[in-house]
């Protein structure tokens, strides 16, 4: 599939699980938040959100990924970062769980109609956890609560585009052996509960004039290594110049962790910023095996590529 090079892309943390002013920065690449350069101090929770910058051929657009755990977190440094409710030209929900869409209906009824929505169609199924703590959930995005927030939806199963300017890769193609969603997650269908495959989990796609593919995803269930050879095959570019996201690792055992590394070094990513759902274990992990190219993703980073 055909996607438009963008000539430079930043991507600015504004919600994740971490906050730490002493993670080291990659000066031109990966920069850290100053202590008292913000009009306000950062939060950081369970969630995820992000903004993507794109610059093509002298024009910018900017893309919302995401909306956090809650309005909380989200607005919250929004704020701080110096953003607005009018900043972006799009939103991209990365999978149906609330920590990626908690700021949403707020969002909407703040900004008022009009804001493109572009989501997979089965992110509304009801999702809920079972822990040895117990069940956890249902929660539900609630399609007719979007379009009465006034929502432009773009809603989608396969591949497809977002303003012409990222892929969406659809329900990701899984090849790996060692990436299978865990059995804790469920979903409801039609009133019967099932393991909970993640079709609905997608990843956003750049391809950078230069520098190859920038793969962003929110919980990565399917597996990073899955969603990023799924983009490599749908837009026949093999160079990878960033995998971000949250990874989901830790809980799935030493043989996802070690699985997943190895596939990172094989893909051979200039960047890896992992942090939001990937887990302490798989973190320190990843640190100590991708000494080159790994780093935390914090609250208040910014990548350029």
């Amino acid at each position: 599939m055909q996607v438009p090079k963008v000539q430079s892309a930043t991507v600015e943390i504004l919600v994740d699980n971490f906050f730490d002013i002493f993670e080291p920065s990659r000066p031109g690449v990966v920069e850290r938040v100053v202590l008292g350069r913000l009009p306000k101090p950062l939060l950081a929770a369970h969630g995820l959100a992000m903004l993507l910058t794109l610059n093509q051929n002298g024009k910018q657009a900017r893309i919302l990924i995401d909306t956090g755990n809650s309005p909380l977190s989200f607005f919250n440094n929004l704020e701080a970062m110096g953003h607005g409710l009018n900043d972006f030209d799009a939103l991209f929900i990365s999978h149906g769980h609330p920590d990626h869409y908690g700021g949403l209906l707020e969002l909407l009824q703040r900004r008022g109609p009009g804001l493109p929505v572009y989501l997979h169609q089965d992110c509304y199924f009801p999702k809920l956890l079972v822990t040895p703590r117990g069940r956890v959930g249902p929660f539900a995005l609630e399609r007719e609560k979007l379009v009465a927030g006034g929502a432009q939806l773009h809603e989608n199963q396969g591949p497809a585009l977002l303003q012409d300017l990222a892929l969406l890769t659809g329900t990701v193609e899984t090849t790996t052996p060692y990436e299978k969603p865990l059995p804790g997650f469920k979903r409801i269908v039609q009133g019967n509960e099932e393991p909970d495959p993640f079709s609905d989990e997608q990843a956003l796609v750049l391809d950078v004039a230069g520098k190859g593919l920038v793969v962003i995803g929110g919980c990565c269930h399917p597996g990073i290594i899955n969603m990023t050879k799924y983009a490599q095959k749908l837009t026949g570019v093999s160079q990878v110049a960033a995998i971000i996201g949250g990874f989901h690792l830790t809980a799935g055992g030493d043989d996802l962790i070690n699985g997943t590394i190895g596939g990172l070094k094989e893909l051979g990513a200039d960047l890896v910023l992992a942090g939001h759902c990937t887990g302490f274990k798989a973190l320190t992990k990843m640190a100590v095996e991708l000494p080159e190219n790994f780093m935390v993703s914090c609250v208040g980073t910014k990548v350029t590529i």
